[in-house]
């Protein structure tokens, strides 16, 4: 059975890229084949993944320039893929955004071929973008949308607004030594929003990662964040036959 996992922020700078190559790797390192797909036009997931800075090429930069959309796809590692965006331009963004609203089903005519060849397609959204979150969420029916929030003011107020989502928020960059974060976090658990039960925590190990062009949890034995990516893969498994068992 294959698995759709789409992840959000609750604004930006909150860490999705980051935390969706790391969750790709970790359910790589469980014997799991993954694709990761880049649906954000700041074409950064490559990073992670050893691709070089300067390459441009990707599906979104593809399908403007009526190309196949499977040439762009990467290997990093047999059973792990990245499908990145492209290099593209604010005008180049918009068209995609356009096309989107046209042909809302893009995604959901790809997935067959891609569940064929991966047990964990991940889609790294925009925080904004509404045809680019829809054609994943809404028209691809993901079947594991989640939201992403850091552990501070600012995100909750932005959950507060959004109290009829109903996606599963993940949280980032916990750390409960903070009195604030620690109390927002009791906050959320006794009435918030529904949560991940496993949040990430701050860890320096993170940007580490990414200096190297790695995804977090490679080399990074004694890392919390690296940890707790782990334990997200097995709840994210757990969930997927928790999921087939009520089909």
């Amino acid at each position: 059975m294959s698995m759709t996992l789409s992840l959000q922020g609750v604004r930006g700078g909150v860490g999705v890229t980051t935390m969706t190559a790391a969750l790709g790797h970790a359910l790589h390192a469980q014997g799991e084949r993954v694709l990761l797909v880049e649906c954000n036009p700041d074409h950064l997931l490559g990073l992670h993944l050893g691709l070089p800075a300067a390459e441009t090429r990707g599906w979104a930069r593809a399908w403007l320039e009526g190309g196949d959309w499977r040439e762009a796809a990467f290997g990093a590692t047999p059973g792990l893929a990245l499908l990145p965006y492209g290099l593209a331009s604010d005008a180049d963004v918009a068209a995609v955004e356009d096309r989107l609203r046209q042909s809302p089903r893009f995604w959901s005519e790809r997935l067959p071929v891609l569940a064929a060849q991966f047990d964990w397609i991940l889609f790294d959204l925009p925080q904004r973008l509404d045809a680019h979150v829809a054609a994943v969420n809404q028209h691809a029916a993901c079947a594991l949308p989640l939201r992403m929030a850091t552990v501070d003011p600012g995100c909750h107020v932005l959950l507060q607004r959004h109290v009829d989502d109903a996606r599963r928020v993940l949280c980032n960059r916990y750390d409960p030594a903070m009195d604030v974060q620690r109390d927002l976090m009791q906050l959320w658990i006794d009435g918030g929003p529904p949560l991940v039960p496993q949040p990430l925590h701050e860890d320096a190990a993170v940007s580490a990662a990414l200096a190297r062009k790695l995804p977090l949890g490679v080399d990074a034995d004694g890392s919390q964040a690296a940890a707790d990516i782990v334990s997200l893969a097995v709840w994210c498994l757990a969930e997927r036959a928790r999921q087939g068992r009520a089909r």
